[in-house]
């Protein structure tokens, strides 16, 4: 299948899932969140599912056994759409800190309140910094993972945004470590792209950051390190990279 093709499918299966899938979650609003996460996560799947079928796309993860038992604080690249819907499978029962807006979407949006994620107010960064605090402390206390992209934005392969202090100060105040994920998810399905390209994306989960003796900022710093130390070498081994890897001034 030529890949506009392949495109068309999958957004068409895309969207018919969120129309098939939203009704079904929100019925289940009086499940407990873990339970209620599981049944949710299983949209992410079936849409990783379609995303190889149509376009050919799958992914490897390593690193698996560094996620620990207890929960933490998941710090990961932002490159595309993909991660959002990967991790929901990748990862145990987890919470998103995102952007409230994304709320507002018509089924989809009310599908993802139903997963008690942490929606701030980015432009109140004050405020946001304290509803992930709050929030996630609340979360990881309940059992579940909270995911946060520390860019605050999908970023374009080849380029790094400055990490902000949240996930790291998130951590300290509940005593959890952090966990450093990297991908090439980017090289494949782009920012904001309508084509995929065939092929693997590589995840990369590495040991856990302790913040026991360290500040927010140091805390980041380590984390930021990993991350693009290891997006660095998974883009530079992906041949489908070369050509969205801006050429160094």
């Amino acid at each position: 299948m030529k890949k506009p093709l392949a495109a068309a499918a999958f957004q068409a299966g895309f969207i018919l899932s969120i129309v098939v899938w939203a009704p079904v979650v929100l019925a289940l609003f009086w499940l407990r969140p873990i339970p209620r996460y599981r049944v949710i996560s299983q949209w992410g799947r079936f849409n990783m599912w379609w995303l190889k079928l149509t376009c050919g796309l799958s992914y490897e993860v390593s690193g698996r056994e560094n996620i620990p038992e207890a929960p933490c604080v998941i710090l990961s690249k932002h490159q595309s759409t993909w991660e959002t819907l990967a991790f929901q499978w990748i990862f145990p029962p987890h919470v998103w800190v995102l952007k409230r807006e994304l709320l507002w979407i018509p089924l989809l949006g009310w599908g993802m309140a139903l997963s008690q994620p942490i929606a701030i107010a980015r432009e109140r960064q004050r405020k946001a910094i304290d509803q992930v605090i709050q929030g996630g402390c609340q979360r990881l206390a309940s059992g579940r993972h909270v995911i946060i992209f520390p860019e605050g934005t999908r970023v374009p392969v080849g380029r790094h945004g400055r990490f902000k202090l949240g996930g790291a100060r998130l951590a300290l105040a509940a005593g959890c470590p952090v966990l450093p994920v990297a991908h090439n998810a980017g090289c494949f399905w782009g920012r904001r792209a309508f084509i995929k390209e065939p092929g693997v994306v590589r995840v990369v989960i590495g040991p856990p950051i302790s913040g026991e003796g360290l500040n927010a900022a140091t805390l980041s710093a380590r984390a930021e390190a990993w991350i693009t130390a290891t997006t660095d070498i998974l883009e530079k081994a992906e041949g489908a990279c070369q050509e969205k890897i801006p050429a160094v001034q």
